[in-house]
């Protein structure tokens, strides 16, 4: 079947892209084995094509990969300050649970730098309870320590969190 060049050429981007049936996909190469122009425009716009595509496929990717991860920092973020709102309450032992779970997430997160969530921990515990304690219960210099063992404890578990989510990864490793 005799099919004009002017046809071929607008089914080629789609033969690029994957998107052209199986029959479309089989008249454009069988048109281009015996066609030089639209053989030439193929591997022309094949080129262009793709390397447009890819570049535009890394930008997506990693536009995708800094949204995801904005989003689990700040996840690690609002735990660690519900942590520390817990401290003066009765659910302050619910940061057994929550500190060493943060620890894990960040281990996953940051990787080698795990120790930041550390430091976040530390920073947003202390400055919170100290914070708290100075509005409701007035000035006093007593507070500071206070809060350092709150927020060496909290460290602690956090610490916990990231040697264990540390030991499965060894644990689950594939290359056994």
């Amino acid at each position: 079947m005799k099919v004009a060049c002017n046809i071929i050429q607008d089914l080629i981007p789609l033969v690029k892209d994957q998107v052209a049936s199986e029959e479309t996909t089989e008249l454009v190469l069988e048109h281009i084995k015996g066609c030089s122009t639209c053989k030439n425009d193929f591997g022309e716009k094949q080129d262009k094509i793709s390397i447009e595509k890819i570049k535009e496929d890394k930008k997506i990717i990693q536009s995708i990969k800094r949204s995801i991860f904005i989003s689990k920092v700040i996840i690690l973020i609002i735990g660690a300050l519900l942590g520390s709102v817990l401290t003066n309450t009765m659910g302050v032992f619910y940061n057994f649970l929550i500190m060493p779970i943060l620890g894990g997430i960040s281990y996953f997160v940051f990787k080698k730098r795990a120790y930041l969530m550390i430091l976040l921990v530390f920073v947003l515990s202390y400055g919170y309870i100290t914070i708290n304690s100075i509005i409701i219960d007035g000035f006093y210099w007593g507070y500071f320590y206070g809060s350092l063992y709150y927020s060496f404890i909290y460290c602690i578990l956090v610490c916990i969190g990231i040697i264990i989510s540390w030991l499965l990864t060894i644990a689950f490793r594939k290359d056994r």
